[in-house]
């Protein structure tokens, strides 16, 4: 589970998978949380761009693990 918040606004977003798009004919570039946009950066050229982009909007407020421990075995 990630729980993302965008810093200027302060609102929050939970979910699993966090995609990074860029479509190469418009420049436009998109990030998605579980499926839904959450992001958009105009003038994008790659992944990379639209990722620094995306960190100076937001930040990742905490990313839980899919491993599940039993302490009690």
């Amino acid at each position: 589970m990630k729980t993302i918040e965008n810093i200027s606004s302060g609102e929050v977003y939970e979910g699993e998978e966090l995609e990074f798009f860029v479509d190469d004919d418009t420049s436009i570039g998109e990030v998605y949380l579980d499926g839904d946009l959450i992001f958009q950066s105009l003038e994008t050229m790659n992944d990379d761009q639209l990722e620094r982009a995306f960190r100076q909007e937001f930040k990742v407020v905490a990313e839980a693990s899919d491993i599940f421990l039993n302490f009690n075995d």
